[in-house]
């Protein structure tokens, strides 16, 4: 998994409880930011020097020195990432959090025109060099952009994670150098190393749907929009495709029904199996296939 760390002070932030956190320092907090649950005792420079949004919420609170923003992307857990830039703290962004960093970045203003090199800037710079080039690292901040929209889909990081993911898919499967499906654990270049292949065998050791097990981990709206943008693309055979859906529908319909299902499942049952059917590699039928 590729990570980006960020800041060169050690982490300063504790924690009184469940609902405080605060910043162990010699300065007194002078200001309480109230993000949900959780209470921040923070210091107002650092904030102001990296938020234009704070900077203009505390210039305005005059002798108030409480703060709420509970409708922060992201919440506590992405607030706390943004807080501990603005102190230069350490910071670790990986696949699980860079978006809600990102959303909650955009949020707070932390633009260039405040500081440079702020962190908008490089969680942007994160993004397209690291996780948008890596196969698993984006299919896992897909799956981060459900607890986020729709600030996800507005700073376009859906869509570059479906394009990123369906463009991999169309790889021809002799330039496959990543170790690939969470299930299959094949790593081809230490297969090739031990025995010796030549490139022909690479390519036979690398089947076409080698990518099909990989995005069943999707939700059916996400995994909707990755095939139709695979199929998109005009690259992929349509039993390929028909392998995908299969192994999708394997992986989240029961073997069987009875009265016991709940109103909410058969509805969910009923809605992913249209979705399939619609996206089976047919000329007749659904207008949602091509």
């Amino acid at each position: 998994m590729k990570f980006m760390k960020l800041g060169s002070k050690p982490d300063a932030f504790q924690a009184r409880g469940k609902s405080v956190r605060y910043v162990a320092s010699e300065l007194e907090t002078d200001v309480t930011i109230n993000v949900g649950e959780v209470k921040f005792n923070l210091h107002k420079f650092p904030l102001m020097s990296k938020s234009n949004r704070l900077l203009m919420l505390l210039s305005k609170a005059g002798e108030e020195n409480e703060i709420d923003m509970a409708d922060i992307p992201g919440g506590p857990k992405a607030f706390e990432i943004c807080a501990k830039f603005c102190y230069g703290m350490i910071v670790t962004l990986n696949a699980y959090n860079v978006v809600i960093a990102r959303c909650a970045a955009e949020y707070l203003e932390m633009t260039e025109d405040v500081d440079r090199g702020n962190l908008i800037f490089k969680i942007e710079v994160f993004l397209n060099s690291s996780i948008f080039r890596s196969w698993k690292d984006s299919i896992i901040v897909l799956q981060t952009t459900k607890s986020v929209l729709p600030w996800s889909e507005d700073l376009k990081i859906v869509g570059s994670c479906i394009d990123s993911i369906a463009s991999k898919t169309s790889v021809d499967p002799g330039s496959i150098t990543w170790s690939y499906t969470y299930n299959r654990k094949l790593s081809v270049p230490d297969k090739i190393a031990e025995e010796g292949m030549n490139f022909r065998d690479k390519i036979d050791s690398v089947p076409m749907d080698w990518w099909v097990e990989d995005i069943c981990e999707l939700d059916i709206d996400l995994y909707k929009r990755v095939m139709i943008t695979v199929k998109s693309k005009g690259r992929m055979d349509g039993k390929v495709i028909g392998e995908a859906l299969k192994t999708y529908a394997v992986r989240w319909l029961p073997d069987s029904f009875d009265e016991s299902i709940s109103d909410a499942l058969t509805w969910r049952y009923k809605y992913l199996v249209e979705t399939l059917i619609c996206l089976l590699p047919s000329r007749q039928g659904c207008g949602l296939l091509m």
